[in-house]
């Protein structure tokens, strides 16, 4: 086996010297490259502000892209759903998960994205402190807790006692992405109890459960979007437990960046306060103008209209033609996987950009004017805007797919110097083997650390 790995090496012509992240990231960039977010699909009016963001901010278009998506279907929440016959409702949640380096802009487009809903956020925690200030503990939980974004709450807390007092729906917002995995099932034995919660909540199916002593509860249309950062060197943790073959994972929409590069704000620039404030103004309309009051009232719809789903119709068989086509068995079953969820991501998308469209139009807010009306017509125009957002989150999820995968699976340079360590072989002699020289003991000792920490399993206790 020793033999077989040094004479791949060799056969590399000097590859085995690359480290993996060295390897996965030139990958990254010549797959990303063919696969730049389509930013020219928002309302012209946002465009300043995204152009800021992008050129003066130093942020990747997908990162901006995506945080505009989730706080577009936040503001919205429960208000709309989209149709294509009137009877299949389709609610518009967005879970994101905005992947790149370390520093590379992803706590920034946050901020700038959901100033508004963060500022609307603070007020309600200003009257909550008002409200409940020398109440006692009964008294206060008998208060309503108004919310659109939170941190942090067990899943028992938001279906008690959030949901119901907020059913447009809320955001969970997490620097890190990882921190709302990782929290998963924390009080309970049992697994996959969060994720069944998490899986109504993506669709806005009711959600109910019993407790002890028959106490019984149902949150009716559960909306509760997700986005926060995500690292590379942590993303095969959402992989885990099978998330990939149940199709969990898959809900979440992947922001890349198109290069992997920390951010560098320009810090002269100051941004015109129209352009945050046009933003802002369409955030402010969406959440505050289609106020949900109770859970089962009915919803307003988005439909389309017959040419808009003649397109979506034959976008999807064309992408479904194309998976058919894939050789690969576990390829064709992961592509199907993410399709499905693409395909709904697809329609949700021709909601949001409309709804966002109506929310900035001239007319807004003139006299006999209806700013939103009870059934919104979706146009053959905006679904073609919504397909370019589907190709690109379609690209992106395998994208980050295959390099999981890749991440999971240890290169032949790693496995021969694992091999190599476990035989008692000093990392002089490895150094000699894999990179030519007894001198670059030091380089091989440096690589041996980095491989250590990205394959824990390959190397055990080895090198320690």
């Amino acid at each position: 086996m020793d033999s077989n790995f040094r004479k791949y090496l060799k056969a590399e012509s000097g590859l085995g010297t690359f480290s993996n992240d060295e390897i996965l990231d030139e990958i990254h960039k010549r797959e990303s490259s063919k696969n730049l977010f389509p930013l020219e699909v928002f309302n012209d009016q946002v465009k300043p502000f995204i152009t800021a963001l992008n050129k003066h901010y130093d942020i990747p278009r997908s990162f901006i892209g995506l945080a505009l998506l989730s706080a577009y279907s936040t503001a919205i929440g429960t208000a709309y759903c989209v149709t294509s016959n009137r009877t299949d409702l389709i609610f518009l949640p967005v879970w994101g998960a905005i992947t790149g380096m370390s520093s590379s802009g992803k706590s920034l487009v946050l901020n700038k994205c959901f100033n508004k809903l963060n500022e609307i956020q603070a007020q309600f925690d200003l009257d909550w402190e008002q409200k409940t200030q020398g109440m006692s503990l009964d008294k206060i939980n008998q208060q309503k807790i108004d919310t659109v974004i939170y941190r942090d709450a067990h899943i028992p807390t938001l279906v008690k006692s959030v949901l119901p007092d907020n059913p447009k729906g809320l955001l969970k917002l997490s620097d890190e992405l990882i921190e709302w995995i990782n929290g998963m099932n924390q009080l309970s034995k049992k697994e996959g109890t969060d994720e069944q919660f998490w899986i109504s909540s993506w669709n806005c199916t009711n959600y109910s459960g019993i407790r002890s002593g028959k106490q019984k509860f149902i949150v009716r249309r559960p909306f509760t979007n997700v986005i926060g950062g995500m690292q590379y060197r942590v993303l095969h943790k959402l992989f885990a437990k099978d998330r990939d073959t149940t199709g969990f994972v898959f809900r979440l929409l992947f922001a890349v960046a198109d290069v992997d590069k920390i951010a560098e704000p320009d810090p002269s620039y100051e941004m015109p306060k129209d352009y945050q404030e046009i933003h802002d103004l369409c955030i402010e309309r969406l959440y505050k103008h289609l106020p949900i009051s109770d859970a089962s009232d009915d919803t307003r719809k988005c439909f389309l209209l017959p040419e808009a789903t003649r397109l979506y119709t034959h976008w999807s068989k064309g992408k479904i033609k194309q998976i058919n086509a894939t050789e690969d068995t576990t390829d064709r079953d992961i592509r199907s996987g993410i399709l499905g969820k693409i395909k709904e991501y697809a329609m949700r998308f021709a909601a949001i950009l409309h709804l966002s469209d109506r929310a900035l139009i001239p007319e807004y807010g003139n006299d006999f004017h209806t700013n939103f009306k009870i059934e919104e017509c979706i146009s053959e125009q905006t679904m073609e805007r919504a397909l370019r957002l589907a190709d690109y989150f379609y690209l992106s999820a395998v994208d980050v797919y295959e390099r999981v995968q890749l991440s999971m699976t240890a290169p032949p340079d790693v496995l021969l110097c694992s091999y190599m360590l476990r035989r008692g072989m000093q990392k002089t002699e490895i150094a000699t083997l894999m990179l030519g020289s007894p001198e670059k003991k030091m380089q091989m000792g440096r690589m041996i650390n980095k491989w250590v920490k990205e394959y824990p399993k390959v190397f055990g206790a080895s090198a320690r």
